[in-house]
């Protein structure tokens, strides 16, 4: 997620993602009450905010999602190393790291060590390697009309959409 936010397009696209994907849960997903309303105002709101805020504020929102989420994989990891099974509920639920045990008799361990490298991995792809777009550079930053058509935003956000059309 942090290698696509210097492109504006694939902000746009991921945060709207990211809401329909919070509807989606809600659909299949969600049972109680407090998480229907939380993540159906959540997805709604941030789907919204794919559509209607100005560059600036979606990139905002979309680092700041995708900063928490390779936060989230790094501090995870103690989980996969430490903890074989846990209570939900009263449901017991083994690990993700002991399920793959289960699942290929490889070590656990293993298993968690893949997921830290990984995720250590991919988040020091995000901070160091970022894609560049030619609107950084060329006729303003990120100026666009104030007309509602999705497409002619989309286009007037990133000068690639444009070339092609």
């Amino acid at each position: 997620m942090l290698m696509f936010r210097r492109t504006n397009i694939g902000i746009r696209v991921g945060v709207c993602v990211i809401g329909l994907a919070m509807l989606f849960t809600c659909i299949m997903f969600v049972r109680n009450a407090f998480g229907l309303v939380v993540l159906l105002l959540m997805g709604v709101l941030t789907s919204f905010a794919g559509f209607y805020l100005s560059p600036f504020w979606v990139g905002e929102l979309y680092a700041l999602v995708a900063a928490t989420t390779c936060l989230n994989a790094m501090t995870s990891i103690r989980v996969l190393f430490f903890v074989t099974e846990s209570s939900v509920g009263g449901v017991n639920q083994s690990s993700d790291a002991m399920t793959m045990q289960d699942v290929t008799k490889i070590p656990y361990q293993l298993w968690a060590l893949i997921w830290m490298v990984f995720a250590f991995w991919m988040t020091a792809m995000g901070l160091f390697i970022v894609l560049e777009t030619k609107d950084k550079t060329a006729g303003g930053e990120n100026s666009y009309s104030q007309g509602n058509n999705l497409v002619d935003r989309l286009q007037e956000d990133h000068l690639l959409a444009t070339e092609l059309t």
